[in-house]
């Protein structure tokens, strides 16, 4: 990952060796950047986007995660959930510019932010379910906070990927445009909450999202042991064995 700064806006460009699936790595860099980001009184907002071609993030890295242990899960997910809470309660604003397919764990990411611009011929989706996963119940409330109980049920039950108009319509990004007007369009939207009063949009922020942050963490350290046993569960690993080979095989097809 790299932040680059296009005068008062910082953009964080996602740009891992994994298709910028979630690690333990690419969670190290984002912390990393966001403190650069955060203590810089020069970048008033961030833009998160992507140098990948076709995608944004595509969720969790199924071929690192899979063969550790239960004590390095535990980790990880504790670190994951932590930067989903930092991200909702991240005192500046974050546009996120969606270049590509926006899945699961990524979708949650994305979520967090202020606003979300996604190209059209992307899909983005919360697609757990059908890897075997229900969520967090951290990140249930975060939906439900941020999406409304109803649709954040459909959303994660249906475990559909959405097309970027379906996504509009939904409300799960904020905007479509072609892929050439992505940034300009971030930009534009970016630089108006860049604008605005600092310490009145922090503390705004802090009115709206730290009540369901502080309830975040709260369920986070009385719940993660309980999303530990599900990853382990004989349903939950049958279900990524078989989503690791589609992968493999996927991969073996394209070099063919």
């Amino acid at each position: 990952m790299r932040l680059e700064r296009e005068r008062e806006i910082g953009i964080l460009f996602i740009d891992t060796e994994r298709n910028n699936a979630v690690n333990p790595d690419s969670i190290h860099e984002a912390n990393q950047l966001m403190d650069e980001a955060e203590r810089d009184p020069t970048i008033r907002a961030l833009i998160v986007t992507s140098t990948h071609k076709s995608l944004f993030c595509p969720g969790l890295d199924f071929p690192t995660l899979m063969g550790k242990s239960r004590a390095e899960m535990a980790a990880f997910f504790q670190t994951l959930l932590g930067l989903t809470r930092r991200k909702l309660a991240y005192p500046k604003p974050e546009v996120y510019a969606l270049n590509g397919h926006t899945l699961a764990a990524g979708a949650i990411l994305a979520l967090t932010g202020d606003y979300r611009v996604m190209t059209n011929g992307s899909s983005f989706g919360l697609v757990e379910i059908d890897l075997g996963i229900a969520i967090p119940r951290s990140t249930v409330a975060m939906l439900e906070h941020l999406l409304g109980s109803r649709l954040a049920e459909r959303v994660l039950v249906g475990g559909q990927r959405y097309t970027a108009e379906q996504a509009l319509q939904l409300g799960l990004v904020d905007e479509v445009v072609e892929r050439e007007r992505l940034v300009e369009r971030a930009l534009e939207h970016t630089r108006l909450l860049a604008a605005k009063p600092p310490e009145a949009y922090r503390r705004l922020r802090r009115y709206l999202r730290h009540d369901v942050a502080d309830r975040m963490e709260a369920l986070d350290a009385a719940h993660l042991d309980e999303f530990v046993d599900q990853w382990f569960s004989e349903e939950t690993q049958r279900q990524l064995r078989a989503t690791l080979e589609r992968m493999m095989s996927g991969k073996a097809a394209a070099r063919a």
